[in-house]
């Protein structure tokens, strides 16, 4: 087994950018990355235990646990690497409010992987990376969009690897996402879709799909709300928070289309302009059922996710220390 690099002294920051997936008529094969953010710092010690640390939206649903997903997939990549298991301190600071659609989940499944691949002082292909990362969380949509950022097209079931096509999304497409108090749970999200689809409707998504797809990679990006209507799931998922399936049918100036963002329960509207009436539209139609929410303006982000190696400062060291003391 290999030791890790020495750190005395220095932390590894992963920062992973949040996600959209879905898109509407790409169920499970398409996300877009997002600039919101998940940052994991790992501050290296002697021992055996990771403590954990979290600041950052919907503190409330975030498992303190030592199966958490950072921690796991911290875990994961360092045994996969042939490393010893990582310990130290880890300090979670995340902008993605989590259990609402927005890729949480795939965040932190990503930022333990990168973490635990520089604790082992080896090199992470990116398919490895995505291929643990869907041994994690199942699938491979949201993974490959924060990891890479853009807009994402992935392959990954019944294949030896895992297939990634990438384009940049543009800034003059701005994005408006609006949260609902109301979470979906993503197993509950999944128990709503049925067992077997009509041709009609299967048809119906995959011409969009390819439309979508097609558009977005030419450089054309030519969106309209139609292309975001979906038959596979949507129709299913729409149920689950009242309001929403008003919101997917909104029409305005501007307003290239709405999406149910992931499962749910938050929805994602593309506009060229006046994003914060189409935020006020959404957010009425919600409150109409006495749903309340939060709106966030943001664009596409393109970079995807990062790890850098910095000087962790002495009191922050010291700081770590003490919690692991106060916690053993």
């Amino acid at each position: 087994m290999s030791q890790p690099q020495d750190n005395s002294g220095y932390g590894w920051r992963a920062v992973v950018p949040a996600t959209s997936a879905n898109l509407g008529c790409a169920f499970d094969c398409g996300g877009l990355a997002l600039r919101l953010y998940l940052r994991a710092l790992f501050i290296p010690s002697a021992g055996a235990q990771l403590s954990l640390e979290y600041q950052g939206k919907t503190p409330e649903r975030f498992p303190m646990a030592s199966s958490n997903l950072v921690l796991h997939a911290l875990r994961l990549a360092a045994q996969r690497l042939d490393a010893a298991p990582p310990a130290g301190h880890v300090l979670v600071q995340s902008d993605i409010p989590i259990s609402v659609g927005l890729g949480s989940s795939a965040a932190a499944v990503i930022a333990g992987l990168l973490l635990g691949v520089q604790h082992s002082g080896k090199q992470g292909a990116p398919e490895l990376i995505l291929r643990w990362a869907e041994e994690i969380e199942g699938h491979i949509d949201n993974a490959a969009a924060a990891y890479h950022g853009g807009l994402v097209l992935a392959l990954s079931n019944n294949v030896e690897r895992v297939v990634v096509a990438k384009t940049n999304f543009p800034e003059s497409i701005r994005l408006v996402i609006v949260t609902p108090s109301i979470t979906v749970p993503t197993h509950q999200a999944r128990e709503v879709l049925p067992k077997k689809y009509d041709r009609a409707d299967v048809l119906h998504t995959l011409q969009r799909t390819s439309l979508l797809a097609a558009t977005c990679f030419s450089g054309n990006f030519d969106l309209f709300p139609e292309l975001f209507q979906d038959k596979l799931h949507q129709p299913y998922r729409q149920q689950l928070v009242p309001g929403m399936e008003r919101c997917l049918n909104l029409r305005l100036p501007g307003l290239l289309g709405v999406a149910i963002s992931g499962s749910g329960s938050s929805v994602i509207g593309f506009t060229t302009g006046d994003e914060m009436r189409v935020a006020e539209e959404l957010q009425r139609i919600f409150a109409g059922e006495g749903v309340q929410t939060e709106a966030t303006f943001t664009l596409a982000d393109n970079n995807g996710a990062c790890v850098t190696r910095e000087p962790i400062p002495l009191m922050e060291r010291i700081g770590a220390v003490l919690q692991k003391l106060e916690k053993s």
